[in-house]
């Protein structure tokens, strides 16, 4: 078997990369600048000497055709000046005849026919203004500028061509270019500081989101991205921010619902099997003949009844909890005399009393009104009443209501134990239990008043609790009436009114 490696390749980081990138920006910049200064340089100095032959080149043209028969006579005293500027000329004809040569100044390279052949072909293509750059004359290019002669004598075309040496061109350029490549390395190291500094700052930056991600990929939620910046990175910092947040909380918001899911199949499990086995142990009695006599098989039956009904009422919390969450519930609302229910719910709440110091009291007009369900209604002031009655052992629950122009308003207060304020904010959530050792011996599920909360919710109400540890607590209820109508109050509506 044989084994080929893989070729691994270079992992770059986003430092390396920023780094080189501002790096090479940085040379390509300077490059660039380096030959367009060296080039607008050169230009210059051509510019300059251009102007120089074409200020000569006016002075011999107006010496030439001023004495056309001999204008050597006319050129002696100005060869001189020419010669110190090292300025030399010739003029020809356009078939390369030559009218005048300038055989002291002129170097031997513009002397020969070569050169003269090339000046004649390139009559055709003189432009005005415009100098011939010649580099074949020595360490310093020669600039030839050609100007037009109209000679009397003469019919044809005229030429004269000025010519002189860019002295210290080479010698200039190579100064040039020794400054800028001292200056171009100066700038690199200043590129390459500027850069690092840049690629750093930058690379710290995402380091610190990166940390800050793979805490939260770890399940840490509280992690943060400290970054003060006013760019695109401190704008993803402060959205990684905001997500860590609501990660967070969403992460305790489950927590907490596992601990009630939790705690709601323990207390489930519990409330199923108590009762499942006390039925179970009186089954067994009786077919055993265990139990035998007719006042204890009485007695075992009733037992076995009570336990049924328990059952029953917890799987129909369950089934309405789940209906209400689903929004399967339909309500079919109307107007209902409210004392004539409170008085009703009061006569079958006397037997929970039993033998505790315990009042219940009805304070409602009787032409009081309520809008709703009336099913829905009974069970959510059975639930209230029986949550009362759970946590006051003595005093007096009492119900109170009012009616006004907009709402059906009541209040359910007793002497209890009252509340905490952190046990008012959970009082609504599923599953919660205030005492569960206190609710055990009631088969409570912590359902009922989260079941309130959500047939409150449906029938578009509202209800507040204030409670004072050791005084009691107060369950305030507010029914709007039928929307697009007063309040009604004396009589029912008549048939077809609702």
């Amino acid at each position: 078997m044989k084994f080929r490696l893989i070729p691994t390749r270079h992992r770059f980081t986003f430092f390396q990369r920023q780094f080189v990138s501002l790096l090479f920006l940085s040379l390509l910049v300077l490059v660039l600048v380096s030959f367009i200064f060296v080039y607008l340089f050169k230009i210059h100095i051509y510019d300059e000497k251009t102007e120089e032959l074409e200020s000569a080149g006016d002075t011999i043209s107006r010496l030439i055709l001023r004495e056309e028969v001999v204008p050597e006579l006319t050129l002696s005293a100005y060869r001189t000046v020419l010669r110190e500027r090292g300025i030399s000329f010739i003029a020809m004809n356009a078939k390369g005849q030559l009218y005048f040569k300038d055989q002291r100044t002129t170097p031997p390279t513009f002397r020969s026919k070569t050169f003269m052949d090339s000046l004649l072909a390139q009559i055709p293509k003189l432009q005005s203004g415009k100098a011939l750059i010649v580099e074949e004359s020595g360490p310093d290019p020669y600039l030839v500028y050609p100007y037009e002669l109209k000679l009397k004598h003469s019919d044809g075309k005229n030429y004269l061509f000025v010519m002189s040496p860019v002295k210290g061109m080479t010698q200039t350029l190579s100064r040039v270019y020794e400054m800028v490549v001292l200056a171009g390395i100066v700038v690199f190291v200043l590129a390459m500081i500027v850069a690092l500094i840049v690629s750093r700052n930058m690379s710290r930056a995402v380091l610190s989101i990166r940390q800050a991600t793979r805490r939260i990929a770890d399940g840490r939620y509280d992690a943060r991205c400290d970054l003060a910046r006013t760019d695109e990175l401190g704008d993803l910092s402060r959205d990684f921010n905001r997500m860590a947040e609501q990660l967070e909380f969403t992460s305790h918001k489950l927590e907490r619902i596992e601990i009630k899911r939790r705690r709601f199949i323990t207390d489930v499990t519990h409330e199923l099997r108590t009762p499942l086995t006390s039925i179970r142990g009186i089954v067994e009695g009786l077919k055993s003949e265990y139990i035998t006599g007719h006042e204890e098989q009485v007695k075992y039956y009733g037992i076995i009844e009570q336990e049924t009904l328990r059952l029953i009422r917890l799987i129909n919390e369950l089934l309405d909890m789940e209906k209400i969450q689903n929004g399967l519930i339909t309500l079919r609302r109307e107007y209902y005399p409210l004392n004539d229910l409170l008085e009703v719910l009061k006569e079958s709440f006397e037997f929970l009393i039993g033998d505790k110091d315990l009042h219940l009291e009805i304070d409602c007009p009787p032409d009081t009104l309520i809008y709703g369900d009336y099913d829905r209604l009974t069970q959510i002031l059975i639930n209230l009443i029986k949550n009362s009655i759970q946590f006051t052992s003595h005093g007096t629950i009492r119900m109170t209501a009012r009616q006004t122009e907009t709402a059906t308003e009541l209040s359910i207060s007793d002497t209890g134990r009252g509340m905490t304020a952190e046990e008012m904010e959970q009082i609504w959530d599923r599953f919660y239990k205030a005492d569960p050792s206190r609710s055990k011996d009631r088969s409570e599920t912590g359902l009922g008043l989260s079941i309130v909360k959500r047939l409150m919710e449906a029938h578009d109400a509202e209800i507040r609790v204030s409670s004072v540890p050791g005084q009691g607590t107060t369950f305030r209820l507010r029914f709007p009436v039928k929307p697009g109508e007063a309040a009604h109050t004396g009589e029912l509506p008549r048939e077809g009114e609702v």
